[in-house]
């Protein structure tokens, strides 16, 4: 009898060290060449028998299932076998939600901004459900098609490293692809590491790298919004005068004002390219300021009439970005309201204004500074 107690005992005692093991196995992956990270699978030869140098949804092997992620070869929902949800974007977002996809343009940390539709202060390209015709600034592009995300990138790849088309909405922008700013992505440091990866890279991006990739992201946005092409000085064909687009300079490129998918509050920055996550930040843990949630969220909430479009920095700050001679540039920034110690070394302090719906800044009389 007490053999087969400590059969059963023994029995048990394996089944919970498997049980550990595969929890411990499952947080210590291990990236290998063909599944670089958790349900990601790449070819690490390609068919010329080279080591295959990765490229986003393309250069698959002969052997590759890879198609079968997007398409169905006998059941697909449109003419070319996708296998949609409801749209397009709902296909894309199966991955890029941030479930499958290195990519998640749900997330907050995306280069191109996010989709996300759930903090205040929040827009963006409304794939799937606007026409391109419709975008602010079209004039000559009315085209009644749909916007989706493959108006602006091909899935099968390009050689531009977020797969930018080099023709968008019907308009042939540039004959070279946009290069981008790229750097590696900290949060995948062991995949980018790896030297046997099949040439993975996830990087971040900030917008376009040189002078002329500048002047071809504005190209590229003017396929769909082309009256905001324009120079310094120079007339729109409305008659209207816009601030320069198409310069290589500092400041003077849609992607140093606008990002490219959308923004929300979490993502808004001010003039001094703070975001709610630095103003919040305890002073116990490297914060300077260490304000509530509450207040840096009202701080940073975009008020403008015609809504937050896509913009980086909340409101029009984004203006003293650049033309830095318009305001003083030691003015201390503002204690949090209600803060006992305001005033003895703030110039600004903040009060809730019911005219603006948020909190804005009066000069602090305790200061004593003009």
């Amino acid at each position: 009898m007490s053999k087969v107690k400590l059969g059963f005992t023994a029995l048990f005692t394996l089944i919970l060290l498997s049980v550990f093991a595969a929890f411990a196995s499952a947080a210590e992956f291990t990236p290998t060449p063909g599944n670089p990270a958790p349900d990601i699978h790449v070819g690490t030869i390609d068919n010329n028998g080279e080591v295959n140098q990765h490229r986003t949804h393309g250069n698959f092997q002969n052997n590759t299932n890879s198609c079968a992620n997007c398409h169905s070869t006998h059941n697909g929902d449109s003419a070319t076998l996708l296998k949609f949800e409801e749209t397009e974007s709902d296909l894309c977002l199966s991955c890029h939600d941030g479930t499958l996809g290195f990519y998640n343009v749900k997330g907050q940390g995306a280069g191109a901004g996010t989709f996300n539709t759930t903090h205040e202060s929040s827009s963006m390209h409304n794939v799937g459900t606007v026409t391109i015709g419709s975008a602010p600034g079209a004039l000559d592009n009315k085209s009644a098609d749909e916007l989706q995300c493959s108006s602006c990138h091909n899935p099968h790849g390009s050689t531009n490293d977020r797969l930018l088309k080099t023709t968008v909405a019907g308009v042939t922008y540039s004959t070279t692809p946009i290069k981008l700013a790229l750097t590696p992505d900290p949060a995948f440091e062991a995949i980018n590491n790896s030297s046997t990866n099949s040439g993975l890279k996830i990087t971040t991006s900030v917008g376009p790298e040189g002078s002329a990739d500048k002047v071809n992201y504005a190209n590229f946005c003017s396929t769909c919004h082309d009256t905001y092409d324009t120079g310094s000085g120079k007339q729109t064909a409305l008659g209207h005068y816009s601030h320069t687009t198409n310069s290589s300079s500092q400041g003077r490129n849609c992607a140093s004002c606008h990002y490219a998918h959308g923004t929300d509050i979490t993502l808004l920055k001010d003039a001094a390219g703070k975001t709610i996550a630095d103003y919040t930040k305890p002073v116990a843990e490297g914060g300077k300021y260490g304000w509530s949630n509450e207040t840096a969220t009202a701080y940073m909430k975009d008020v403008s009439a015609g809504g937050s479009n896509n913009k980086k920095y909340t409101n029009m700050s984004v203006c003293w970005t650049c033309h830095t001679s318009s305001h003083p540039l030691d003015t201390p920034m503002p204690a949090q309201v209600g803060d006992p110690n305001a005033g003895t070394g703030e110039l600004w302090n903040y009060v809730w204004s019911s005219r603006y719906n948020k909190y804005i800044p009066t000069f602090n009389e305790k200061a004593n500074i003009r």
